[in-house]
């Protein structure tokens, strides 16, 4: 058979056998494009990404990471998407307008200023006590629903911004100053203020998601969820040298009053120590003349209680004395004057 080809390539001339050798490789060719083509959609979805998978304009199937087998364009259409366990982060791009221009180092340290231009004052929201607060804001979300937000992709971003902002506004507008930031330290330590703080970013989450649901109750679904959201919040520079300020008298004040308490208890402690050793020494000296009085007036109070066996008269001698002894013993001599003006001498002593 060989032989016979080989005849026919002969008969054919040299011009035959070219376009027979073009036609097979042509041949070839088409073969490997179809292949190609077939093998095309064949491939493999990374792990944190999932793969939507459209027919001929529909939504068919969502393919988990793995190897994924569909057929080739324009049969099957692969949309890669990120995976539900992946979280993406969004950044609010109206609550950074105010640092446009400037040094975000700088501006977290010395805080922002409103502008003249309302344009720039974007980012800055009313509170539920007539203050003012800025807010820098993320928000990370997942996707839940890979075929709606392969619908809604190009706009998820935007979307999301809008619902954040509008859940922001009325949540904010709803709290007071102490409730969104640290505005006065000497209230930072309550427990109510603290927990209401920590509640914040929880109840912008739910607000988000409850939008989100609203739209998707509507048939405008954007296949996602919200899962945390980041604050940076902060007041103005004018308003915070004005709480500065404020901080700084009060803490003068709690000074002052902390010094007149020292004083106050010193002065207390003093007075107590005072009032202690004076009764101690009133104490001591009614004592001492208690005691006193109680010894000189021992034969008095014998006198008049009496002693058994013995008169009165006979008690007032022997008291007359034991005492007129000791009298005698202090004086130089004793005279005696009757009462016709004669005197003589009874003891005579040194002194005459």
């Amino acid at each position: 058979m060989s032989e016979s080809v080989a005849d026919d390539m002969r008969e054919v001339g040299p011009w035959g056998q070219a376009v027979a050798i073009s036609f097979r490789f042509l041949l070839l060719g088409a073969v490997a494009i179809a292949i190609g083509w077939l093998v095309s959609n064949i491939r493999q979805v990374p792990a944190d990404s999932q793969a939507v998978i459209i027919r001929f304009g529909t939504v068919a199937r969502v393919q988990r990471p793995g190897l994924l087998l569909a057929w080739p364009k324009p049969i099957e259409q692969v949309v890669l998407v990120p995976g539900s366990a992946r979280q993406l982060q969004l950044s609010i791009g109206r609550f950074q307008d105010s640092a446009v221009g400037e040094d975000p180092g700088f501006l977290s340290v010395y805080g922002y200023t409103p502008s003249d231009q309302a344009r720039l004052n974007s980012s800055f929201l009313l509170t539920g006590d007539s203050s003012v607060v800025h807010l820098v804001a993320q928000i990370y979300y997942q996707i839940t629903d890979p075929e709606a937000y392969m619908i809604a992709q190009d706009h998820v971003a935007a979307a999301l911004q809008r619902l954040f902002i509008a859940s922001t506004v009325n949540t904010i507008a709803g709290r007071d100053l102490d409730t969104v930031l640290v505005a006065r330290p000497e209230i930072a330590s309550r427990n109510e203020e603290a927990s209401r703080r920590e509640r914040l970013r929880a109840d912008l989450v739910s607000r988000v998601n409850q939008r989100l649901q609203a739209l998707a109750s509507q048939g405008a679904s954007l296949g996602v969820s919200v899962n945390r959201v980041d604050l940076v919040p902060s007041i103005p520079v004018p308003a915070k040298d004005a709480f500065d300020g404020v901080l700084v008298v009060t803490q003068e004040a709690e000074q002052g009053i902390a010094n007149a308490r020292t004083n106050a208890e010193q002065s207390m402690q003093e007075a107590n120590q005072t009032k202690d050793r004076t009764i101690t020494d009133a104490t001591a000296r009614s004592e001492e003349a208690v005691s006193n009085a109680t010894v000189a007036t021992a034969s008095i109070a014998a006198l008049g209680q009496g002693e058994a066996g013995m008169s009165r008269s006979m008690q007032m001698s022997r008291l007359y004395y034991d005492r007129i002894g000791p009298v005698l013993k202090k004086v130089g001599h004793v005279k005696i004057v009757a009462k016709d003006g004669t005197t003589r001498l009874l003891l005579p002593g040194t002194n005459r």
